[in-house]
């Protein structure tokens, strides 16, 4: 209880009941000279601070899953093809706008989980714990991550019957489908009656392509997933992406996901190594192979490659230069057909211009 002053204690008392004022009206009425610290974030509701609770949870029983699937999201919502990325778009979100407003505000979560440790609730706004429930609670019960520990590696590959990887993983990640799940549900109906149909294909993508890899339940229009039987050659297509700042799965990520499958009538190359899958129903990805790196080792491992295959310096150039490599290769032919009408100063042109572009490669 907080006295004013202005009257004494005992007589204030004696004769009338005590009144309770509010935070800010007390600060408006203490003198200038006295500095409170003021928390300008809205206070927690009861709802926020439940859900955090339930986010807390989440994180204590396996944080490297969360942070996983955290980072999917987050991939697929910073990519510029993320309406074929975000799919579906979580519940309460209209806009891929809010939603990457709300990401900037967020913390890593290794900082959130020892905030909700000391039972700091204020670290979050509400938009912030809308989407943490969405993604670590609300969606982890149709799809969730389950961490396994480095020990346990060698013991999947046995059970998969998969050779072991030239370049051992980083984490890996089971893949669980909870209630509810329309898809994991047909495909557990589907395999339950071609049990002798059922193979196993490794798919080498971006960390963006997961998200919807794993909850959508359609594959995109149009669109099929190429499995081949080579984890290694999965590997080598799986190109490398910044993932999350400070994130235990690493600052360069690449990905390579274990896709259990029933065969039937699909499509295969020549050497039968790969193979052609068109519906969603048919398929499912079961493991989650990521191979994480810093930015450090990452710069040291593409320097030695440099080193081992001096030629492949042309094409980092062409694939860091797509558009100026394509600006100057138009420029080119075009010069170079118009110097096919006998006109020599073209011609003398199209000459000087392939040679620079020669220089420019080499």
């Amino acid at each position: 209880m907080t006295l004013l002053s202005g009257a004494s204690a005992t007589g204030f008392y004696g004769h009338r009941p005590s009144k309770r004022i509010s935070w800010r009206r007390l600060v408006a009425l203490l003198p200038q000279s006295i500095v409170l610290p003021l928390n300008r974030r809205t206070p927690t509701s009861y709802l926020d601070m439940r859900a955090l609770n339930l986010v807390q949870r989440r994180l204590q029983e396996d944080f490297m899953g969360c942070e996983a699937l955290w980072t999917i999201f987050v991939a697929a919502a910073w990519s510029h093809r993320y309406r074929t990325r975000l799919r579906p778009l979580p519940s309460h979100w209209s806009t891929i706008d809010l939603v990457c407003n709300t990401l900037g505000d967020a913390p890593r979560l290794e900082a959130l989980q020892h905030q909700l440790m000391h039972s700091d609730y204020q670290a979050c706004s509400p938009n912030v714990v809308r989407l943490l429930t969405d993604i670590l609670v609300d969606q982890a019960d149709r799809v969730s991550l389950s961490s396994l520990r480095p020990c346990e590696f060698a013991e999947l590959y046995a059970h998969l019957g998969m050779p072991t990887p030239h370049r051992p993983p980083t984490q890996i990640f089971e893949v669980r489908t909870g209630k509810g799940n329309r898809r994991g549900e047909a495909y557990a109906r589907l395999r339950q009656e071609k049990k002798e149909s059922v193979r196993l294909g490794f798919y080498g993508c971006k960390l963006e392509k997961l998200y919807s890899l794993l909850n959508q339940n359609s594959l995109s229009d149009g669109k099929c997933l190429e499995l081949t039987s080579d984890v290694n050659e999965a590997l080598a297509k799986s190109k490398p992406q910044a993932g999350l700042g400070g994130s235990r799965c690493g600052s360069i990520l690449r990905c390579v996901a274990i896709v259990e499958f029933v065969f039937q009538d699909n499509e295969t190359s020549a050497d039968k190594k790969h193979v052609i899958i068109k519906e969603a129903e048919t398929m499912q990805v079961s493991y989650l192979l990521f191979y994480g790196q810093s930015c450090y080792e990452h710069a040291v491992e593409k320097q030695m490659q440099l080193m081992a295959h001096p030629c492949r310096k042309i094409f980092n150039w062409l694939e860091g230069h797509q558009d100026e490599a394509i600006s100057l290769g138009v420029g080119v032919l075009i010069v170079s057909s118009m110097a096919n009408f006998g006109c020599s100063f073209f011609r003398f042109f199209a000459r000087t211009g392939l040679h620079v572009l020669k220089r420019g490669l080499l």
